[in-house]
């Protein structure tokens, strides 16, 4: 837990009065000042839930939505006249995939969004909306190395300042991924 001086506690006492738990400034991008609470363990129930929900998803590699998407396809298949195996087989190689990635960059912006707020949220609660605004934001005003390399980043997710790749290549290449097996899904 870090800790903050009592006059730093007031500021932020002032800027987000409701708030019981200690809220600290994490980092600023293009003026932009986004903050975290203190204990990340120690957080509002919708904001925790959410945090939960997500970090599961990113230990899994795939959302619940994609989960969903594959449980139709397949549920698709199986009800079909002619039942495709192949079809069937190349879904499930394709979840095996995922759960083998290294990491889905997608997933931990979700992460992040959760975890850091700015001054326009209700610091208890979680918009998806303005969540995926957010995260636009960080994408167009920062390189995901520079975004994620940054210091309260690294702490919240440790195992990226040893990542042995160039994490925007690998971004890409996740994104194109991705947008690959929603389309089979899709099908």
């Amino acid at each position: 837990m870090k800790l903050l001086s009592k006059d730093r506690f007031k500021n932020w006492r002032k800027k987000f009065p409701e708030q019981k738990y200690m809220i600290e400034e994490s980092f600023t991008i293009e003026g932009r000042k986004f903050y975290q609470f203190t204990d990340v363990f120690n957080l509002p129930i919708e904001r925790g839930l959410m945090a939960l929900m997500v970090y599961e998803e990113t230990r899994m590699k795939c959302s619940v939505e994609y989960l969903q998407k594959h449980i139709e396809a397949v549920r698709g298949l199986l009800r079909a006249t002619k039942i495709d195996i192949f079809r069937i087989n190349q879904l499930n190689e394709q979840l095996n995939e995922r759960i083998n990635f290294a990491l889905d960059v997608d997933l931990i912006y979700r992460l992040a969004a959760v975890v850091y707020f700015d001054d326009n949220e209700n610091p208890s609660l979680y918009d998806s909306e303005y969540c995926k605004k957010k995260i636009e934001f960080w994408k167009k005003n920062k390189s995901v190395s520079d975004f994620f390399l940054q210091q309260p980043l690294t702490e919240l997710l440790p195992y990226l300042k040893n990542v042995d790749f160039d994490l925007n290549e690998f971004s890409t290449a996740n994104e194109e991924l991705n947008k690959i097996h929603s389309e089979r899904l899709s099908m």
